[in-house]
């Protein structure tokens, strides 16, 4: 009778959930995208493209006439979309629809899963059945389902490989872990900093009882589904990008990443900047840009060439003239910007390393508005973020005090908070090109699996306060 009443609060609240995420679709996702089309966005065509391309041509690729082309978009969503391509006749059109349908209908299973998770943990189910609502009433994943992007994909296919990774008394289950993990990483490169902490994690717990048998099964089937492709980059291209490379879009060529990187060593956002450039407007820039006497006229002249022949720069939606490909000045741009941030690297470190850094957390964690607010929808979407806010704070909490309790699971409090601080630092103090550009379906990974140290604490919360309050009150 109780696994039965489990079964049924389980299914309750995953059928509540896909309701949630229909009524979503329905009703109110054009509003809240404020586009007719609700399953496609601006990076959709990316990974069609890289599909379209394989089929056609025999190589995948973004951007056949670019060397970074091969690495526009990892090829795990592209060839997930191929199959609904096939399905639909070729149509990318037909395809959309019936993609964003099947991942929000995918996800009643997900919340299933998310409850399973959470079972393994805590063995509690009540906290088990916490953390399942919370993640079937998330707004942000809710938004994400029916949405051709590889964000909801991704987290589906890391709970799996998560769930495969509690099984340990099952046969197969870190090789199943492993290669779903892998997989995931195809699909959202982040998911990867997930890996060194399960496996340190397995190689501590297990170092009495043959410390490297999971931890091996574990690495071999995960490189089994990652590893081909970098194999392929390096093999076919002579490169080695573990994940992916902008360089192949036409509004990404070098002279816009170097702009890029420049001013996410002196500020948290490329605003106004970029669109003052694209614009054909004055620009200005903060205090931070001037360093050395010669600041102003590197900035001036790079602004110039940006305005007037950066190639990347008017590929993108509003260029005040008209777009072109050559000739350009590029690589002028390029050296101008990256001696500029050389500089503020050198002479300006606290404030690249430090100030920066900590203005792009405070973006991503106390974030409160969308980047727009074109309707009224849009206006009381922004609410959600502080609502977003609220459970990352439990959650870092619940994280504490998981890894200092006694309960079961204690060190998926540890687990999770060490991999939303790898997923934080890189994104917000990263180096690389494609890093310190904030938008917050990048940390939707480490926040959904915050989800469950936050559960922990919500589930801590009630019981408390449910104690208290038999102990204040009169005794029959």
């Amino acid at each position: 009778m109780i696994k039965r009443k489990s079964v049924q609060k389980v299914l309750m609240i995953a059928g509540a959930g896909l309701a949630l995420r229909i009524i979503f679709i329905l009703v109110v996702a054009k509003f809240y995208f404020d586009r007719e089309n609700i399953f496609v966005s601006g990076d959709t065509t990316a990974w069609t493209r890289c599909f379209e391309n394989l089929w056609k041509t025999g190589t995948y690729t973004v951007n056949p006439s670019s060397e970074f082309g091969y690495f526009g978009r990892m090829p795990g969503y592209s060839f997930f979309m191929g199959i609904f391509y096939f399905l639909a006749g070729q149509s990318w059109e037909a395809a959309y629809p019936v993609i964003g349908w099947f991942q929000s209908v995918l996800d009643f299973f997900g919340i299933v899963l998310v409850y399973k998770i959470g079972e393994r943990i805590f063995s509690d189910k009540k906290t088990a059945a916490i953390l399942a609502l919370l993640y079937a009433t998330y707004p942000f994943i809710i938004v994400w389902t029916p949405v051709s992007y590889s964000e909801y994909m991704s987290i589906f296919i890391l709970l799996s490989g998560i769930y495969f990774f509690l099984c340990e008394e099952k046969k197969y289950s870190d090789a199943f872990s492993g290669f779903l993990i892998g997989l995931a990483v195809l699909f959202r490169p982040q998911v990867i900093l997930l890996v060194p902490v399960l496996g340190v994690w397995l190689l501590i717990k297990n170092r009495k009882k043959g410390i490297l048998k999971r931890a091996t099964v574990f690495a071999v089937f995960f490189l089994l589904s990652y590893s081909p492709w970098p194999i392929r980059n390096y093999v076919s291209q002579h490169k080695i990008i573990l994940t992916q490379d902008l360089g192949g879009f036409a509004n990404y060529d070098k002279d816009v990443m170097a702009f890029m990187q420049y001013v996410y060593s002196v500020k948290g956002e490329w605003e106004p900047q970029f669109s003052d450039i694209i614009k054909n407007r004055e620009v200005t820039w903060p205090r931070a840009s001037y360093l050395e006497k010669d600041d102003s006229i590197k900035l001036n002249r790079a602004v110039y060439l940006s305005k007037n022949c950066g190639s990347g720069f008017s590929a993108w939606t509003g260029y005040w003239k008209e777009k072109f490909s050559d000739p350009n000045c590029n690589d002028e741009i390029k050296q101008l910007f990256d001696e500029l941030r050389n500089e503020q690297i050198k002479n300006n470190a606290f404030h690249f390393w430090v100030t920066v850094p900590l203005q792009n957390f405070q973006k991503a964690v106390f974030k409160t508005t969308l980047n727009d607010h074109a309707t009224a929808a849009r206006k009381m979407a922004s609410l959600l973020f502080i609502y977003r806010t609220l459970l990352i704070l439990i959650g870092l909490a619940g994280c504490y005090f998981l890894f200092r309790s006694d309960r079961a699971g204690k060190a998926w409090g540890l687990i999770i908070f060490v991999y939303f601080i790898f997923v934080y630092a890189a994104i917000c103090a990263g180096t690389g090109a494609q890093l310190r550009n904030i938008e917050i379906r990048y940390f939707l990974h480490a926040d959904i699996l915050l989800l469950i140290p936050a559960a922990f604490g919500i589930h801590e919360f009630m019981r408390r306060f449910s104690r208290s309050k038999k102990i204040q009150s009169p005794s029959a």
